[in-house]
């Protein structure tokens, strides 16, 4: 099977996986939203943020220096393993550990501490776990990976909708993400035996060498997630729980739809990677079909949020949250859920670029070039939150967030270029624009009216032949992806 169509089946599992993934997390967070309230959901989500922050030391770039390390052509994969696998769990321990302890002493966390140290044991195995998402990365098996998420997910879900029926309050629920996350660990483990012997692994020598190498990415990925989170931990200490809790739907949503381009850029990376340590010409060509499909499912996405936010708010946390509001309207505009969301998803646009430049900053092992890029972010992300929150609540933290992802998508790009000559033909954002249009006036007319399900095809089919007819997409994109047929990245 060529390179192409297997990052193509990869990326294709990954995100049937994901689209089931999606959907349980759609009805969690429709079941918490209507189960919690307002209030309830902003505690929900400020446990949430508020330890993403420590998971991001728990990990500390150690991840893509895993995945970068084993995709050398003479790596010893069982050596690399149980060594990040060891170590991950004694940081992993120690970083969670403190964050249940810090969390007594903040007084806005009153009320929800247990529930901080319950999740933090969730956030604990989905760190591990991603250990051998490492693994079945490199041998282009994100099937294995896919199975064992939605097996972890599933288990959540029949939990918590068991506990609601319960009328459990949210510590309790919290402890379906704790048991859900190691099911979804030991189910990778086992599946990964085939490819891996894990064993506790002391060599210390060797981590000083990884925590070495992970420094660089260790930072970026600190900074890269304090302006990332850093808006709800600030709602959190600035407002109240129903400002957070107006704010967590979009956000959700957020997250939701920036799995595509993760996904997608997670399977090109060992490829982008292979390409530059062996200096191959066709790294360019690959660069060029990761732009021209981030570009692709990147438009219509944005224009689709946009047109069907209310909808996306009302079906995801209820009725509740398309009304709620704790400001009045910001310049015209009603200061809610679906106008957050509005906001937010043109940073989602701007991410889908800014993720293939960061993930080739990486591949080119320039991660320590993005340090000082990345304290600017931080130091405007926190500055402008603090200007705005205050006034504008969640929807100036949404106007910050797109406001620091065009910078994100400047920053990547600059470091990218300076070391590597990327020659990419901007031609597709000219079709897609056209294409998009057309997308817009039709959910103009329709938004409202049609079935929700007949609305995604109905647009889907309208976007893919106002595209097909510009050239956009072509006969070519699909015969590469088929059995027999060689390209230019094979």
């Amino acid at each position: 099977m060529s390179l192409t169509r297997k990052v193509a089946y990869n990326t294709i599992v990954q995100i049937v996986g994901k689209v089931i993934t999606t959907l349980i997390s759609l009805v969690l967070v429709a079941s918490l939203t209507r189960h919690l309230g307002v209030s309830g959901f902003g505690q929900y989500t400020t446990i949430f943020a508020y330890l993403a922050f420590f998971g991001v030391f728990a990990d500390f770039g150690f991840f893509w220096i895993f995945v970068r390390e084993i995709a050398k052509p003479d790596a010893d994969i069982d050596k690399a393993t149980s060594n990040i696998l060891t170590l991950r769990t004694v940081v992993g321990i120690a970083v969670f550990g403190l964050a249940t302890l810090i969390a007594i002493f903040v007084p806005q966390y009153d009320g929800f501490r247990l529930g901080i140290g319950i999740t933090a044991l969730a956030s604990l195995f989905q760190a591990l776990n991603s250990t051998y998402v490492g693994v079945f990365q490199n041998k282009l098996r994100m099937d294995k990976a896919a199975m064992t998420d939605v097996i972890g997910r599933a288990v959540i879900l029949i939990l918590t909708l068991y506990l609601i029926k319960q009328n459990y309050g949210l510590n309790l629920i919290l402890w379906a993400y704790a048991i859900g996350n190691m099911i979804n660990f030991f189910a990778s483990a086992y599946l990964g035996k085939i490819y891996v012997h894990f064993r506790p692994t002391f060599d210390f020598k060797y981590w000083w060498e990884l925590f070495r190498q992970a420094v660089p990415m260790g930072i970026v990925l600190v900074l890269g997630l304090i302006y990332f989170k850093i808006d709800s931990v600030m709602l959190s200490l600035m407002k109240t729980s129903t400002d957070i809790g107006i704010y967590g739907p979009p956000y959700k949503v957020l997250e939701i739809f920036q799995f595509l381009p993760a996904i997608f850029m997670g399977n090109v990376f060992p490829i982008m990677t292979r390409y530059i340590l062996t200096k191959d010409e066709r790294l360019q060509n690959v660069l060029q079909k990761a732009f021209d499909f981030l570009t692709i499912l990147g438009w219509p996405l944005v224009v689709g949020t946009i047109f069907t936010a209310t909808r996306i708010i009302r079906i995801v946390a209820g009725q509740e949250f398309v009304t709620a509001h704790t400001i009045p309207p910001v310049l015209g505009l009603p200061a809610t859920s679906p106008t957050a969301l509005q906001i937010l998803v043109c940073a989602v646009g701007l991410s889908f670029i800014s993720y293939m430049f960061g993930y080739l900053v990486i591949a080119l092992g320039k991660q320590s070039k993005m340090i000082w890029p990345y304290v600017i972010l931080v130091f405007f992300n926190v500055i402008a939150n603090f200007i705005l929150i205050p006034h504008y609540s969640y929807i100036g933290a949404a106007a910050v967030t797109v406001m620091t992802e065009i910078l994100v998508l400047v920053f990547s790009w600059r470091v990218a270029h300076k070391y590597l000559e990327i020659k990419l033909s901007l031609v597709i954002l000219w079709k897609v624009l056209f294409a998009s249009v057309f997308l817009g006036v039709f959910l103009y007319f329709t938004a409202d009216s049609l079935n929700i399900i007949l609305l995604m095809v109905l647009a889907a089919l309208v976007y893919g032949v106002a595209l097909y007819a510009v050239g956009g997409i072509n006969q070519e994109m699909f015969t590469s992806l088929l059995p027999g047929k060689k390209t230019e990245t094979e």
